[in-house]
Parts: C-alpha cells; sequence; structure tokens
C-alpha cells in the first residue's frame, strides 16, 4: 500500500496536520472509519507521527483486526521514514514485529515522499561526473604507454583475426549508443520516478567508469588493430598538453563522432558499459507489456557491442568483460535496493565499497520503483495546485482568526 498525503493537505508537514488532516489522510489511504476514532483521541499530525504498532493495538485505539492493524502501521511507519523522523528510530527497532515476508505485500508500491531529491539528484551527478573526470585523466595517461605496434603487435584474438575490419562500423555503434541514449532520456521524462531512476543512473555509471579507470592505469594492452595508427602520436610530457588532452576527451563524451580518438582504453569497453546500462535502465523500467521496446533496446545493445568488434576498436575480452561486470553492477544495486530484508538488517555498509553513497540515496525507497507514468508537466502543476491551496487554506484561516478577534473585542 502506498503512502498519500495528495489531498488538499497541500505540502504541509505531517508535523503541521490538525485532527481533520489526520482524517483526511485516513480517508486516502484507506481507513475512513478510523477517522472518527482517531479524532475523539486528538490525533494530529505530531501524535500521528509518533504511533507504533503496539500503540494500534493496545488502548484506547485497541484496533480488533490484525490485517488492519498491519497496513496501518505499514503506512505510518512508511510516512516517519518519508519525513526521517530521528527520535522515531529507537521507537522502531524495540516495537517493529512484522517481518520481512509480511511486510512485502503491504509495500507493493513505492513507499516515498519525496525528500531532497534536488540534492540526491545534484549529489549523484557530481559523482558521475567525477568518475569521468578521473576516467578522462587514466585515458590520457593510458594513450602515452601504448607499446609501438611495431614492436608489439595485435594479440590472438579470436574474432580479429577472422573478421575484417569494416569502415564505419564504431561510428554505427556510436549511433546505437546515442538512439539508447534518446531513448532513456524519453523514459525519464514521463516516468513518476524519473528523480530515483536518474540518481541510480548516475550511481552506477559512475561506479562502472572509476572500475574503468582503475583497470586502464593498472594494465595497458597492445592496440587490437593495425587500422590505428594515431596510437604513434603521443600526448606530450607537460602537464599543460595533458590537461587540455583530458577536456579534449572529456568534452567529447569519449565519442569518435565527436572526433575524440584515443589508445590504450581496453580492458574494458567504455561503449559496451554504457551500451549495457542504457539498456538494461530502458528494460527495467518500462512497461513489461511493452515487450517491442525491450526486444528492439537489447538489439541496440547487441549490434553496438557487434560493431565495436567489426571496426577492431577493442578486443573481444574487452566486450565480454564490459557486459559482465556492468550487468553485474546494475543486478547488485537493484537486488539491494529491492530488497526490504536488507534495510531491516540494517547492512548498507556492505554496500560501501561498491556505493559509496548508496545508503543516501536510498533512505527513503522502502521498496520496488513501480512503472508508473505521467506527463513531465503533470508534478509542476501539482505543485502549483499544492501551493495554491495551501495559500487559499492559510487566508482562510486568517480571516476566521480576525473574525474572533474582531467578535471578542464586540463583546
Amino acid at each position: 500500500m502506498m503512502v498519500s498525503s495528495e489531498t488538499d493537505l497541500g505540502s504541509l508537514k505531517p508535523d503541521f496536520w490538525s485532527k481533520e488532516d489526520v482524517g483526511r489522510w485516513l480517508k486516502v489511504n484507506g481507513f475512513p472509519h478510523l477517522s472518527v476514532k482517531f479524532d475523539e483521541h486528538d490525533i494530529s499530525g505530531p501524535v500521528l507521527m509518533m504511533l507504533t504498532e503496539q500503540d494500534l493495538r493496545k488502548p484506547p485505539l485497541s484496533l480488533q483486526k490484525l490485517g488492519e492493524i498491519k497496513q496501518l502501521a505499514a503506512i505510518i511507519d512508511q510516512l516517519q521514514r518519508a519525513y526521517n523522523v530521528p527520535e522515531l528510530r529507537k521507537h522502531r527497532r524495540l516495537y517493529r514485529t512484522d517481518s520481512a515476508d509480511s511486510s512485502k505485500d503491504l509495500r507493493s508500491g513505492l513507499s516515498l515522499i519525496p525528500k531532497n531529491e534536488g540534492l540526491k539528484f545534484s549529489v549523484s551527478l557530481l559523482y558521475a561526473f567525477t568518475s569521468l573526470v578521473v576516467t578522462s585523466i587514466a585515458m590520457t595517461v593510458a594513450h602515452d604507454r601504448v607499446p609501438d605496434m611495431k614492436k608489439i603487435p595485435p594479440l590472438p584474438d579470436i574474432f580479429l583475426d577472422n573478421i575484417p575490419t569494416i569502415p564505419h562500423a564504431f561510428e554505427a555503434a556510436e549511433a546505437c549508443a546515442v538512439t539508447l541514449t534518446l531513448s532513456f532520456f524519453c523514459l525519464i521524462l514521463i516516468h513518476k520516478h524519473r528523480f530515483v531512476i536518474i540518481r541510480r543512473y548516475f550511481s552506477i555509471i559512475g561506479t562502472v567508469f572509476f572500475l574503468r579507470a582503475l583497470t586502464m592505469m593498472s594494465t595497458t594492452l597492445s592496440v587490437p588493430g593495425e587500422h590505428l595508427q594515431n596510437c604513434a602520436i603521443r600526448v606530450g610530457d607537460s602537464w599543460e598538453q595533458r590537461l587540455q588532452h583530458v577536456i579534449y576527451i572529456w568534452r567529447g563524451a569519449g565519442m569518435s563522432i565527436s572526433g575524440v580518438r584515443t589508445c590504450g582504453d581496453y580492458m574494458f569497453s567504455g561503449h559496451t558499459a554504457v551500451l549495457t546500462v542504457l539498456n538494461l535502465f530502458v528494460c527495467e523500467y518500462t512497461s513489461s507489456k511493452l515487450k517491442f521496446i525491450q526486444t528492439i533496446s537489447w538489439s541496440l545493445n547487441f549490434f553496438g557491442a557487434f560493431f565495436i568488434l567489426a571496426a577492431h576498436e577493442h578486443y573481444t575480452i574487452d566486450v565480454i568483460v564490459a557486459f559482465y561486470i556492468t550487468s553485474r553492477t546494475f543486478a547488485y544495486y537493484h537486488v539491494l535496493a529491492n530488497s526490504l530484508a536488507h534495510k531491516q538488517r540494517n547492512s548498507q555498509e556492505l554496500t560501501w565499497s561498491w556505493f559509496p553513497l548508496f545508503s543516501y540515496f536510498e533512505e527513503n525507497v522502502d521498496s520496488n520503483v513501480l512503472n508508473e507514468y505521467e506527463w513531465p508537466w503533470t508534478p509542476v502543476i501539482a505543485f502549483i495546485s499544492r501551493r495554491y491551496k495551501r495559500f487559499v487554506r492559510l487566508r482562510e484561516e486568517r480571516r476566521r482568526n480576525m473574525a474572533v478577534k474582531n467578535t471578542i473585542k464586540t463583546e
């Protein structure tokens, strides 16, 4: 069951809810028959934020139906988590009696009320940006470490040795990547939980590219094809020349269609990593009914990988390792993010080595992200509507207060 506060409560935090606001919140979440009982016991917003499952079971509330108790306790707990009430954490550890299995059905949707989404987006963007800068530096260093192909020819490769170089195949691979990027961008625009998805994307792509930078700095392989004559041109020894090359790579996003040509960035393929992560995000967050979109996405992924090899820009092992690392990183992240048992064990520290910001990004996401869609302008209209309703409500309250004061003065 999803927590909802999208009534005429506006953007008021639960701490400022009145008894009537709590009643409306109960009705929206499927408990209209409890609004009278909550009103009798003066349960306003601040009191609601302190309620536990034990409070619902014991007098004076004394709810009798187990399913009702569990469901209501779950959505109250979600509301408390969404607003990150620190003084209730000890309470939850002491009195939480629902198991992972019992809560799984209750939290079938995304149980969050957006909090600090803009800040989380900025942090995830900074993390991905930093990884790309580090990768550009690693590519610059690796370029000058590439062995002379006259002394060390291309390594034996079962695919490259049997398939001739296909002109413009690398540009075709990048066209597949651009198509998947546009598809992902369109998905972000219409998905209801766009901020959750985009920060997961930045977190995963950032981690993958940090790993790629590490492999490039560790071992430098010989060039995979004799046609890569630009590899003989060195960046230079001065820091100014290297900095210019880093900016050159970063500005062109490392893509040949932007004029960027680099060598030494092998083990593993960055193009394959980007193709794979975009494909996985499109398939994961697209409705399962749209099989044709998922089929096209996977086709672009595999054709892109084939074109990379057909261009002789990477060894076969580069593509295989890139696909494996990226897909496993994606799966690992989402298994952790979707695991309620993981959250109840308080084992977020286990993810720190792979995803340093995992706990921060996922702190308000208590279950799987449902594939729900809306027009991009819907949240803007809803925000303006909530602000307007709050303004009207506050204006009416001021008018009533003034009327009461005038009545008192008259008497």
